[in-house]
C-alpha cells in the first residue's frame, strides 16, 4: 500500500518519532493526506497508459476515483470545446473499462487549449488531491529529460504529483 504524507514547512522533523525497520526511515505521527480524486493527464501515449494503471492502482487503495482529462492542443489545430464533449478517443474509452474493470469511479474530461496550462488550471479549479501523469507524452519536439508538460504541471501545480516514467 502507497501512503502519502504531508510535511508542512514549518514543521521541523524532530517533532515526529524516528522508527528504523531493515534500513528504512519511517516516521510516526505525520498526518495522512487523504486521497479522493486522482487526476490522470491522458494523451495515448505508452507513458500515459502506465500512468492511469498506477493510477488505478493508487485509487483502489485509497478508495479515490480517478477524473481522466484529455488536452487538444489548441496551438495546433482551430478546436472548438463543443465539437468533442460527446466524442472520447479510443484510449479514453478503453481507460474507463479498465477503471471499471477495477471498480474505481471514473469521469473523463475533454479540454481544448494549451495541456501544460489546462491539466494545472483544472487541478486547481477541481477537487484533485493527486496528479498522476507520465514523464513523457506525444509531443512533437523530444525533451530530453523530462517532457515539458510534466515539467511544467510539477513546478504550477500545488498539489501532489506522481511522475511515472
Amino acid at each position: 500500500m502507497v501512503h502519502l504524507f504531508t510535511l508542512n514547512n514549518a514543521e521541523s522533523h524532530s517533532q515526529f518519532k524516528m522508527v528504523k525497520r531493515s534500513q528504512r526511515t519511517i516516521y510516526k505521527n505525520i498526518p495522512r493526506t487523504r486521497i479522493r480524486n486522482i487526476l490522470v493527464p491522458l494523451d495515448g501515449s505508452k507513458n500515459s497508459k502506465k500512468s492511469l494503471l498506477t493510477a488505478i492502482h493508487l485509487a483502489a487503495e485509497h478508495e479515490a476515483s480517478i477524473i481522466a482529462i484529455h488536452v487538444l492542443n489548441s496551438s495546433e489545430k482551430r478546436y472548438k470545446q463543443r465539437d468533442f464533449e460527446d466524442i472520447p478517443p479510443a484510449f479514453i474509452i478503453q481507460a474507463k473499462k479498465l477503471a471499471m474493470k477495477n471498480k474505481i469511479p471514473f469521469e473523463s474530461r475533454i479540454l481544448v487549449g494549451d495541456p501544460s496550462h489546462s491539466i494545472v488550471e483544472y487541478s486547481h479549479t477541481h477537487s484533485v488531491d493527486l496528479i498522476v501523469i507520465g514523464a513523457r507524452g506525444l509531443s512533437t519536439f523530444k525533451k530530453i529529460f523530462l517532457g515539458s508538460v510534466s515539467q511544467y504541471v510539477m513546478q504550477k501545480a500545488d498539489m501532489p504529483i506522481v511522475l511515472v516514467k
